[in-house]
């Protein structure tokens, strides 16, 4: 079972003493130190309670903005994921904006491989979001309770995650915190991207943009060198970071950087080379590791620049190294795979066949001029 945010009982911050305390796969929103959640004080105030139609059943989790239950929709009677913000926050104007964002942008997406969201609204002082409920367990789980993934296994999900996040870029669309417990599992073996907590339009000249200069957005274990150091710059290629640390994950069983606190994981995504994926897995192929490895380039212009030149090297990898998906390859992957390798390869039988095309369309143009000169 798994729901936007992370599907887990425990609160993402916690105080000791006068410290706080943040698990390492935390999204923080913070212009300096993260503040503990009152996710878990939500889920007891509202668990078994109404907003509007849905009833919310059971706290399943919370993060950053606020709390996920599973809810009922009475009035369609399904069950659904309702996202309700943080009490405390709702009179602050910025991160009210910032929660209608998150709905206006999952709202403008329409993909298999991305939680849906169903509605956005208000009653008695809270806002909420209504989520697609996704049943499955995210990749964070998985690996925790199973081992890491295989290299068929980890090529197919990220070339799902890598269609979701083009279609995402086609609508302007930047997730910020692509993650392992951001990507859930279904029993039939789709990955959904869930959580569009930290999604934002991408600006537009002139429009103002909800993410102030020095506030950082994501997690400090999968964000973009560029995202830390300052939202606003973040774009496709700092998703693509993000989905490269993720990967890492899936086939090592812990982040690229995943020692120290969180001012040396910055640092490190800043400044240090991430371990070469093949020299702690020898089954994963170099090819495959340098793909990994490019993902997670300091310098955005040093990484794929679209997810579809992504899956196009994603698929030329798994052809060369003869290894099978088994989910098969999405609809945009196969578009992608016009690589220059491709293109070198089809060019010799596509002038032969252009120029037959050419030579049956002008006898075909003559055959039909004579035919129209006969009286």
């Amino acid at each position: 079972m798994a729901t936007p945010e992370d599907a887990s009982t425990s609160v993402p911050g916690s105080r000791v003493g006068s410290r706080v305390v943040v698990r390492d796969d935390d999204t923080v929103i913070s212009a300096a130190a993260a503040t503990p959640s009152a996710s878990a004080d939500i889920g007891r105030r509202l668990e078994g309670t109404m907003l509007g139609p849905y009833r919310l059943d059971a706290f399943v989790g919370g993060g950053g903005m606020g709390a996920v239950f599973r809810a009922l929709d009475t009035t369609l009677d399904r069950t659904v994921a309702v996202k309700v913000l943080a009490g405390r926050q709702a009179d602050d104007e910025e991160t009210l904006r910032r929660f209608r964002n998150e709905a206006q942008s999952a709202a403008r997406l329409d993909h298999e491989n991305i939680g849906r969201v169903h509605a956005v609204g208000s009653d008695a002082g809270w806002h909420y979001i209504v989520f697609e409920y996704i049943e499955g367990r995210n990749i964070r789980d998985m690996v925790r309770e199973d081992g890491p993934f295989d290299v068929a296994r980890t090529i197919d999900v990220t070339l799902q995650v890598a269609d979701a996040l083009d279609h995402a870029a086609g609508r302007d669309v930047v997730h910020r915190d692509i993650k392992p417990s951001n990507i859930v599992i279904t029993p039939a073996g789709r990955a959904r991207i869930v959580d569009m907590g930290l999604a934002r339009l991408a600006p537009m000249a002139g429009d103002g943009d909800l993410t102030t200069s020095g506030v950082t957005l994501g997690t400090f274990d999968y964000i973009a060198p560029e995202q830390a150091r300052d939202a606003r710059a973040a774009d496709v290629r700092s998703d693509l970071y993000s989905l490269g640390c993720t990967i890492f994950y899936m086939l090592v069983g812990r982040p690229p950087f995943s020692e120290g606190t969180m001012v040396q994981k910055l640092l490190q995504h800043q400044q240090e080379t991430p371990p070469a994926v093949e020299s702690l897995r020898p089954d994963v192929p170099r090819r495959f590791s340098a793909i990994i490895g490019r993902l997670m380039a300091k310098d955005p212009a040093d990484r794929h620049q679209t997810p579809a030149e992504l899956m196009a090297d994603l698929v030329a990898c798994a052809e060369a190294e003869d290894v099978r998906l088994p989910g098969g390859l999405p609809a945009a992957a196969v578009v992608a795979i016009a690589d220059p390798d491709r293109r070198a390869a089809v060019l010799p039988w596509l002038v032969p066949l252009l120029a037959l095309g050419g030579i049956v369309a002008t006898l075909w143009l003559r055959s039909a001029l004579e035919r129209a000169a006969v009286p």
